[in-house]
């Protein structure tokens, strides 16, 4: 990992924030290589971006199609999760222990219902989480994890996706396998939750516990209170931007 590369701090929000409001509901901690997007962002301006950080990462040592698939693919998996309302979108370009880079996004989306209780039970709002994922899910891995946070249910799971053919200049929808891990943290400030989505079409079985590393460190730094030494969401080290995490 470069010396230069700082983590950066990210937060949610159920709702606008115009200045002067209220704190956001969650804060949390990107490490570094990531790179977080405004939700605005043209996808043409996105994909520009990961396409030079990717280009500048991996050179030589990956083909044309494969850094396509990379960005492309990566893209898509942004693109859905916005239009289902996500509150943050970042990604990550990881260099792995044997050497090759792998990709991943981070997209965090929040529930809340029009009437519920001001303050919920957390822990049992987990649990039931829990159950309808292993319903919904027979196939995943379904627990419930204790953060510093709080209890919160964890859900570890492969599902094969059609990417429009357009995306890559084709006719038909190019099939991809992606792995993701997803919690579910149950709101401190009133009812709802926030679900915290972990995707990366990188399913090689080496790779993964440097992943699961990397989102479990994510996890643990969520916390309701700003802080001390908060940098602007999303703010990086100048020298940081493209740059890659060393795991």
């Amino acid at each position: 990992m470069a010396d230069h590369e700082e983590a950066t701090t990210a937060v949610v929000v159920t709702g606008d924030l115009p200045d002067g409001a209220a704190e956001p509901d969650l804060w949390f901690e990107l490490p570094p290589g990531f790179t977080q997007f405004r939700l605005d962002e043209a996808p043409e301006s996105r994909m520009l971006r990961m396409a030079e950080a990717t280009d500048a990462m991996f050179g030589a040592t990956a083909t044309a199609e494969q850094k396509l698939s990379l960005i492309v693919s990566g893209e898509y998996v942004l693109q859905t999760m916005i239009a289902a309302g996500a509150e943050h979108v970042s990604s990550c370009l990881v260099r792995m222990p044997d050497g090759e880079l792998s990709q991943a996004t981070l997209c965090v989306l929040v529930e809340t219902p029009p009437v519920g209780p001001e303050h919920q039970d957390r822990k049992s709002s987990a649990k039931r989480t829990a159950v309808q994922w292993s319903e919904l899910y027979p196939d995943a891995e379904v627990g419930l994890v204790m953060l510093p946070y709080g209890m919160t249910a964890l859900c570890i799971w492969e599902q094969e996706l059609l990417i429009p053919g357009a995306l890559f200049g084709l006719g038909d929808p190019v099939p991809a396998t992606v792995r993701q891990v997803q919690f579910c943290v149950p709101l401190q400030t009133g009812p709802g939750s926030a679900l915290f989505v972990f995707t990366t079409q990188d399913t090689d079985p080496g790779h993964w516990p440097a992943y699961l590393d990397m989102f479990s460190g994510i996890m643990k730094s969520l916390s309701t209170d700003k802080p001390e030494d908060e940098r602007r969401p999303g703010r990086r080290s100048p020298d940081a931007e493209g740059t890659e995490r060393q795991v």
